[in-house]
């Protein structure tokens, strides 16, 4: 296992309280998704994507206290140390595929750790289409 691909959830993972280690995995067949796979119990995983790929306008109003939570430091950090994935429902139609705006997750690539935000705006939705006629994806 790549080190560099695993992540420490300090919080645990929201609706998996005892799960706190994951790990990014690529998968070729599926490529641009990735997995997110639990360390402690190899059965729970997910398909993550980043979103940009779908809403280049994708702008989720992140705080500074979430980027604290996994040792983002405004001014210190480095621009390539966060990267925001979202977790992805995929349907037996695959274009009906959705995405989970409402909650993405951050990653701090450098300190290994993420967490999941759970935006409560209502700008974005849980089940957002990612497969809409103009899509990159």
């Amino acid at each position: 296992m790549d080190p560099s691909r695993s992540f420490i959830f300090e919080s645990g993972f929201p609706g998996f309280p005892g799960l706190r280690k994951f790990r990014l995995e690529h998968d070729n067949t599926i490529m641009p998704l990735e997995w997110l796979i639990s360390v402690e119990d190899p059965d729970v995983s997910f398909i993550v994507v980043n979103p940009m790929l779908f809403r280049p306008d994708y702008a989720p109003r992140l705080t500074e206290e979430h980027g604290k939570s996994i040792g983002i430091r405004k001014g210190i950090s480095k621009a390539d140390d966060l990267r925001l994935l979202v977790i992805v429902t995929l349907k037996e139609n695959y274009e009906e595929s959705t995405a989970n705006l409402a909650a993405p997750l951050m990653f701090n690539t450098s300190e290994h750790k993420a967490v999941q935000v759970m935006l409560d705006d209502g700008v974005y939705s849980n089940n957002e289409p990612i497969f809409a006629e103009e899509t990159a994806c």
